[in-house]
């Protein structure tokens, strides 16, 4: 602006056919240029003169402030400027403000005596400069500065700026209560800010502040290890960046730290933890295999243990079924004998024959019940592994000792079944008959055998289960037991439920 001053200055002495060359070069300045004589009337004013009031310039010519309908305050300024000017010998060198087209404008305006005009009349000439734009941004500058120092403050990181040699230019109140220092003491340590780091986080430390200083990068994150003045060990979490000059260098480096010391001490603290709390359940894992192990082991042994004590019972059942058939029977067959011979001896009629023919009869039932019974124990058709049929002599049989209505239905292709599995089915429905019989006092019994599906039922009439108890499929009776061991053999299972007929249903479903 001075220099434009001083132009001007020696334009307007120059002589009136220089006036041309000097309105030339006062359309060429960025400001507004203007001239006034001594009572305050507009000599000349550049086209700048419309972006500040919306005026052409040539509207201004030969008129005062007031003739133009400009603000009385522009009026009293430019009045100010002549006289102080002119009269008291002071050029104007000053900032205002005033209210123009509408808006509050910022204006600088710099005044010197035009002699242009002759010696007896000389005027003013003057500079404006709208800096309206400039002070707003210096405005906002502030205010950013301002919100820039509030958060800095009261940040809860640590903030800290170092210059190129190491000096401290910031440090927050939250890095003096991080680290103990103030920042008068930061400025007047002689040691670099490399104090601050643990000695093992040096190296990648400097790497990454010379990538900074070098403007490779302008910002990265690093987490560090970090010492107190009283060298207690931090755990921070830092992010660096660089403030960098025109060529590309860092002016400065700001560091934002975070303490993070209790989250790494608690992760630590629980890697710890889940480490020993995977070796116990290695431990553990490896206890309860092992345990597993010997169960399984058991169970094998108990399932062995459990199917040799069945065959020894079947083995038991054949061995009585045969002693009672060749042994019993035999031993009462020779008695009946004994007696019908000792009867024929006897008249007719008489007392002591009807006594001797009764036990005769008596006994001979009593042979017919043994035999039944010992083929029950030991049915032959079994052991060819033929079950429809020893199911049907397993009814006949009920039916004949019990004097009952037992039945068998068989669906599917009959076919011989293996001896061990034709045995333990045999057994379940001997068990459920009898159970039918014993204490659901049933008067009607029916098997059925589906060996397409793998289904075995026995369903009686019986009393049935009581509305109030819960069926008895996991009982632990000595024959609910026995037959949910030979369901387990067979690979199946077992259940009893209500029947439709108000009595029991057994059903075994086995593989085929």
């Amino acid at each position: 602006m001075n220099h434009l001053f001083y132009n001007l200055q020696a334009n307007n002495k120059c002589s009136m056919g220089n006036e041309m060359q000097f309105r030339t070069l006062a359309e060429q300045m960025p400001d507004i240029v203007l001239r006034m004589d001594a009572q305050n009337r507009f000599l000349y004013v550049n086209s700048r003169i419309r972006d500040l009031t919306g005026i052409a310039a040539e509207e201004f010519f030969g008129k005062t402030c007031d003739e133009m309908g400009l603000p009385r305050a522009c009026a009293v300024l430019w009045e100010e400027a002549v006289e102080d000017t002119l009269t008291n010998g002071q050029l104007v060198n000053r900032e205002v403000q005033l209210e123009l087209a509408g808006s509050v404008k910022n204006l600088h305006i710099r005044t010197s005596r035009d002699t242009a005009l002759g010696s007896g009349s000389p005027g003013i000439i003057a500079t404006v400069r709208d800096i309206t734009a400039m002070r707003q941004n210096e405005y906002q500058v502030q205010e950013l500065a301002q919100r820039l120092s509030y958060h800095i403050n009261n940040t809860p990181l640590a903030v800290m700026e170092w210059d190129p040699s190491g000096k401290c230019l910031t440090w927050n109140g939250e890095a003096e209560q991080m680290f103990g220092w103030t920042l008068l003491e930061m400025r007047k340590k002689s040691k670099s800010f490399l104090d601050l780091i643990y000695l093992d986080d040096h190296k990648g430390f400097l790497l990454l502040l010379n990538r900074l200083q070098q403007g490779l990068i302008v910002s990265d994150f690093v987490k560090i290890r970090a010492l107190t003045r009283n060298s207690s060990l931090l755990y921070c979490e830092c992010h660096l960046s660089a403030l960098l000059d025109f060529d590309g260098k860092a002016k400065s480096i700001l560091w934002v730290a975070n303490n993070v010391t209790a989250r790494e001490l608690a992760e630590q603290e629980m890697q710890m933890l889940n480490a020993g709390l995977e070796e116990r359940i290695q431990e553990r894992t490896a206890e309860l295999e092992s345990s597993n192990q010997k169960l399984q082991h058991e169970i094998v042994a108990r399932m062995l243990l459990e199917r040799e004590i069945i065959n020894i019972s079947e083995r038991e059942h054949r061995r009585v079924g045969q002693d009672l058939h060749d042994g019993v029977c035999q031993e009462l067959s020779g008695v009946r004998f004994s007696l019908e011979a000792i009867s024929k001896k006897r008249r007719k009629g008489t007392l002591l024959r009807e006594q001797l023919d009764n036990l005769s009869g008596a006994i001979e039932r009593a042979v017919h019940h043994v035999r039944l019974l010992s083929r029950g124990l030991a049915p032959l058709d079994l052991e060819d592994g033929n079950l429809p049929m020893a199911l049907e002599e397993l009814a006949a049989n009920t039916s004949s000792l019990f004097q009952i209505n037992c039945a068998v239905k068989c669906a599917g292709k009959s076919r011989l079944l293996e001896i061990e599995k034709a045995m333990n089915l045999f057994r379940i429905a001997q068990e459920a008959i009898q159970n039918a019989i014993k204490h659901g006092k049933a008067s009607e019994i029916c098997v059925n055998l589906n060996l397409k599906q793998g289904v075995l039922s026995i369903t009686d009439n019986g009393n049935g289960i009581p509305e109030h108890a819960t069926p008895p499929s996991r009982g632990n009776g000595m024959g609910m037991r026995i037959m949910r061991h030979r369901a387990d053999v067979l690979e199946g299972s077992i259940a009893i439920e209500r029947s439709n007929s108000g009595g029991v249903c057994v059903t075994c479903n086995f593989p085929q």
